[in-house]
């Protein structure tokens, strides 16, 4: 029987009970000399359970190393106060000062060890969940499990009840280590005016790409993936939870919440290996801003009728034709426009060792320069939205219909918008320096008003603010091709 599906007692009985403290710390710390942190709530149960079992703590929590010391402190506390632990490792760094503790801080991580995903109700309520809250929670957890499985990534993890929700920790093959901050000293005036030392770190690029390398790259798309269960089922992903520093449920433990207390405890634990899962998480490091990246979660589809390459025909392809007629510019060319070459190739199954493709690479290269014949993984599947992509870093006009997916025609009364109510607009809307053109139109787009002909005046001065933000060469080319499909349509 599902656990979801059963009453507290029998899923402590049936599910709960198959997995012993010891056998978590195992899964977790790898027979390794690991530091967890134990969150509590009640700091001073936390002192005082620290001070019992002499073990390091901070204001955040305690720190342990084995699986007696996590039967202990579970023991002493679960029936005093709710409980958590570090989802990756702790490691001592200085604090504010100049000492080395452990610490609830990103800088106190050591390294990055599993992806984090907490299921929660959309709408608590303020009561218990119920056994149709754990159901829908527990649908979500295995449809994100079953994406995963498309690469076998879902080999090793653990599913955890967490009382009024469900926690999968999904863990990498191998560790990502953090890497090093510098700390700088300074003066604070304290007491009275008396100057002291205080330690504060200096976050290098590296650190900070680290740090969001999960929330920013796989995270971003699981939140993505989950995003459509929201109405069908009343369940979301918790942003929050692709943090590095994040805690979760303790198994064993009881959640105490809305004038009661649930049981928290593992459902399932998978213990084999997800190979490869640590080099898809790091291929975002270098291209974290990327305009689209492939993801294990985005659907897998079949390659378009009118995309397919056919012998004796490569030359007249769109996209080949591009390519050999078109002076383009270097950067991002392979990636975005050969290697999206190379799927249509592949998924052709087109020969290339015939005289028809050796000439046409032989022209590309004269052309280009050196273009690889490797064949990408199937993983990898032609996205018109890449090469669109290229198009509007390049601001050449876009290859094939903007996104392609958004059939819904909304009316902002728009049709008559033009230069001339660019020209006229006494003000320009300030834009944020940091966004990209996608980000700055998405969010003007929350204050456009379906059949309101005041949109034209506030979509001329938008455009007023694109000037003075990206020129008017580019923002001509926005007007153009970009404006029309993406403010007019859903």
């Amino acid at each position: 029987m599902e656990w979801h599906r059963l009453d507290e007692n029998d899923r402590i009985k049936k599910f709960y009970s198959n997995f012993t403290i010891s056998d978590f710390w195992e899964w977790w710390s790898d027979g390794n000399n690991k530091v967890m942190e134990i969150r509590i709530k009640d700091y001073n149960i936390m002192r005082e359970t620290a001070k019992r079992f002499k073990l390091p703590y901070s204001p955040s929590g305690v720190y342990i190393n084995n699986s007696v010391q996590l039967k202990n402190v579970i023991a002493f506390v679960r029936d005093k106060t709710t409980m958590w632990f570090g989802i990756n490792p702790r490691k001592r760094n200085f604090d504010i000062y100049g000492y080395k503790n452990f610490g609830g801080k990103d800088i106190n991580v050591e390294e990055i060890k599993f992806i984090f995903i907490d299921i929660d109700r959309l709408k608590k309520k303020n009561s218990s969940a119920t056994k149709a809250d754990l159901m829908n929670c527990d649908y979500v957890a295995e449809k994100i499990l079953e994406q995963l499985g498309r690469e076998v990534w879902n080999n090793n993890y653990i599913k955890i009840c967490s009382g009024n929700g469900v926690q999968l920790l999904i863990k990498l093959d191998f560790p990502i280590r953090m890497p090093e901050v510098e700390f700088k000293k300074s003066k604070i005036i304290k007491h009275k005016h008396r100057e002291e030392d205080y330690y504060y770190p200096v976050l290098n690029e590296e650190f900070e790409v680290m740090k969001e390398i999960i929330r920013k790259g796989i995270g971003k798309h699981i939140m993505m993936f989950a995003r459509k269960f929201r109405d069908d089922v009343g369940v979301e992903v918790d942003k929050a939870c692709f943090n590095i520093g994040r805690v979760g449920a303790l198994p064993q433990t009881k959640n105490y919440k809305y004038d009661s207390f649930t049981w928290r405890g593992i459902v399932a634990m998978r213990n084999e290996e997800n190979t490869g899962l640590s080099d898809y998480v790091l291929s975002f490091e270098k291209d974290i801003k990327e305009f689209k990246r492939r993801s294990v979660f985005v659907k897998s589809r079949t390659i378009p009728i009118k995309e397919r390459m056919k012998k004796g025909e490569l030359r007249e392809h769109k996209l080949i034709k591009f390519m050999l007629e078109n002076d383009l510019p270097e950067g991002m060319r392979n990636n975005y426009l050969w290697f999206q070459i190379k799927c249509l190739l592949r998924d052709s199954k087109i020969d290339l060792n015939t005289n028809e493709f050796r000439e046409i690479h032989r022209e590309l290269e004269q052309k280009h320069g050196s273009l690889p014949t490797n064949l990408p993984n199937k993983k990898f599947q032609f996205d018109e939205n890449i090469v669109n992509a290229f198009c509007i870093t390049n601001l050449i006009p876009p290859l094939y219909k903007l996104w392609p997916s958004r059939t819904k025609y909304v009316d902002r009364k728009l049709d008559s918008f033009n230069w001339e109510h660019v020209e006229q607009a006494t003000a320009a809307l300030k834009l944020d320096s940091n966004t990209t053109i996608q980000e700055d139109m998405k969010k003007f787009k929350e204050d456009l008003i379906e059949y309101d002909y005041l949109n034209v005046e506030r979509l001329a001065r938008f455009t007023k603010g694109c000037i003075l933000k990206y020129g008017e060469k580019a923002t001509r080319y926005y007007v153009e091709y970009l404006f029309p499909r993406y403010f007019s349509w859903e």
